[in-house]
């Protein structure tokens, strides 16, 4: 009896506190007589102190989800995601600055705001391309022979050999060189005979006839030290010898013991490659940016570390109609015979820096095709959109030719979601005022709320069919093929994912003609937008975004899919993003391949 006393007491004192608060609570909810829903700040962080006499005063306009800026409702409750909703006052709606957005501190930290400072300098840009080595056409020679004969004797026979200036290449027997000696050696002696003569005309005579036999041996390509020794001997050679013209290695060889060679005929192909030529294709829109002159970079896969320097001698005047690129030759020494032709290079092209300018981050610009959009912070967690005129870009970095003053804040991450946030701004309101007409005749005809008007349950709670469910899977796989093309830093890859993703969204939104996924696919289409650029920084962007809406949804609807295919959550502490990922090994999406394996895995 006394443990059955003790009992009941305990009850008492439990229940009847808790009794005389609920019944105060309906007493000031019954005597306040208005519509009027009082904040209370965060109320799941059990903060007394932050449920100030101001907070309560202030009266709250709508309930928005952290998220979704397009889930809103008039009560508190969850978003689709399963996250509380956040209240928007009617104070924060700043009549005096037309435009402005004020987001609650916590939903700027959730949706992972980052701001930069908007600088003035100098735009340099540099332009990657691969580059294809070949020769020097300027330093390019062909051997040919200018008289018809037989080849007695090869000196270079092997293609690849290296040879000199003034080397002895073959010796070949011509009998029309034959017949030329001969005619040189009795018009020597012959020039001998009338030397001594009185008559002016005969010695001259027997001069010139020395001299058109000595040209007509020059044009045949006689060496003149052949020529020489041919008027000190005064003995008609059977062989004669070619010799190289220029030092080089033979790159083609054409000749054999024994031939019969022309006139029509390449013996050899000599080539110097002291100096070659690196073709490189660019692609037109960079054409703006290359001059001759400007100074290149170059680095071979087979000689990693090794830096060759040249310089941009020629552009190309025509465009290839396949590749839509223009080549570009640039000149580089050859130090060691280290470059060889047909290798493939990676070529950096540095322009000109262009005049200074105002210079904002390249992911801070929302393109939408017909403008150009950055959002600015104005401080104390206000933002406001500003259309800009935009030049270059470069290294990261955007001019803005109009827009923009220097010392401004501009946004880097989670701008797509504030840019949501202003354009939807007056649609929320036209909204809300068609909510409050629509309750206002309702409850004159005093008809019952319809279904599409009641609230929609969390994720969590939504019961999807075995095709929704299969859509979100096929949602998921295309995620994670993303995450790869992110790991591997292939921007094409990630575009082409991408439009598979929004492909997938689109046959979800086709079926779904009850609506049940919309809350999902909607908040899924606007974080793609950064993905279809192929550019890897704002891919990563917008990505992040995209990672949390997906990493709350297999906490919810698709937790029991995702843990059976060992699908796992990661945290990344320097980038203080999570992401998904499927199956061993850390693959970190954000920092590239010198830092994959920052994250921590986290239990879902």
């Amino acid at each position: 009896m006394f443990k059955k006393g003790v009992r009941t007491g305990v009850i008492a004192l439990i229940l009847v506190p808790a009794i005389v608060v609920w019944f105060s609570y309906r007493a000031d909810t019954k005597n306040s007589g208005s519509q009027e829903v009082h904040a209370v700040h965060d109320s799941h962080s059990g903060d007394a102190d932050s449920d100030t006499p101001k907070d309560r005063k202030r009266k709250i306009k709508y309930w928005v989800a952290p998220m979704d800026p397009n889930y809103i409702r008039n009560e508190p409750g969850k978003s689709p995601m399963g996250m509380d909703l956040v209240p928007v006052y009617e104070d924060e709606d700043d009549k005096s600055s037309e435009g402005v957005i004020k987001i609650d501190p916590v939903t700027v930290q959730n949706i992972g705001v980052r701001t930069a400072a908007v600088s003035r300098g100098q735009l340099r840009k540099s332009i990657r391309a691969v580059g294809r080595i070949t020769y020097d056409e300027k330093r390019v020679e062909h051997i040919h022979t200018k008289v018809s004969g037989w080849v007695e004797e090869l000196y270079v026979d092997t293609t690849g050999e290296n040879v000199l200036k003034g080397s002895e290449l073959l010796s070949f027997y011509s009998p029309e060189l034959v017949a030329t000696q001969e005619e040189f050696v009795q018009a020597l002696k012959y020039r001998d005979s009338t030397s001594a003569s009185n008559f002016t005309d005969v010695a001259e005579g027997g001069r010139s006839l020395v001299e058109s036999a000595r040209k007509r041996l020059q044009f045949m390509d006689i060496d003149s030290r052949q020529i020489e020794a041919l008027e000190k001997s005064r003995e008609v050679q059977r062989n004669v010898k070619l010799y190289a013209t220029k030092s080089g290695i033979v790159i083609h060889k054409n000749v054999v013991d024994g031939m019969k060679v022309d006139p029509m005929m390449e013996l050899y192909t000599i080539a110097d490659l002291s100096r070659v030529w690196v073709i490189a294709s660019v692609y037109e829109y960079e054409l703006p940016f290359i001059e001759t002159g400007q100074e290149a970079e170059m680095t071979l896969s087979y000689d990693p570390g090794a830096l060759y320097k040249g310089r941009v001698t020629f552009i190309y005047p025509y465009l290839s109609a396949k590749t839509r690129t223009v080549d570009v030759r640039i000149e580089f020494n050859n130090p060691g015979m280290k470059l060889k032709p047909d290798m493939y290079a990676d070529v950096v092209i540095k322009a000109r820096p262009a005049p200074a300018e105002i210079l904002v981050p390249s992911e801070a610009v929302i393109r939408t095709g017909a403008r150009s959009v950055v959002i600015t912070s104005v401080g104390k967690g206000k933002f406001l959109p500003r259309e800009v005129t935009v030049g270059s870009e470069g290294e990261g970095l955007v001019q803005v030719l109009k827009g923009l003053k220097e010392d401004e804040t501009v946004v880097t991450s989670g701008q797509f979601l504030i840019d949501s946030e202003s354009n939807l701004r007056e649609a929320v309101s036209k909204m809300l005022e068609a909510q409050t007409q629509k309750t206002e005749q309702r409850q004159q005809n005093r008809e019952p709320a319809t279904r599409t008007e009641q609230k929609k349950a969390p994720v969590s709670e939504l019961k999807l069919s075995d095709d929704q469910k299969n859509g979100v899977s096929e949602l998921i796989d295309r995620y994670l093929q993303i995450h790869e093309a992110l790991v591997s830093e292939s921007g094409s890859a990630v575009a082409e994912k991408t439009h598979e993703m929004h492909s997938v969204l689109e046959k979800i939104k086709a079926s779904d003609t009850k609506g049940t996924m919309k809350e999902i696919t909607d908040s899924i289409e606007p974080s793609l937008e950064g993905l279809h650029s192929g550019d890897l920084q704002a891919a990563r962007t917008s990505f992040k975004t995209l990672s949390r809406i997906m990493t709350e949804l297999i906490k919810g609807v698709a937790r029991d899919e995702a843990v059976a295919a060992g699908i796992k959550i990661y945290f990344c502490p320097m980038e203080s993003e999570p992401w998904i990922q499927k199956g061993t090994g850390l693959r970190n999406p954000y920092l590239g391949k010198d830092m994959w394996v920052c994250g921590t895995e986290e239990t879902y």
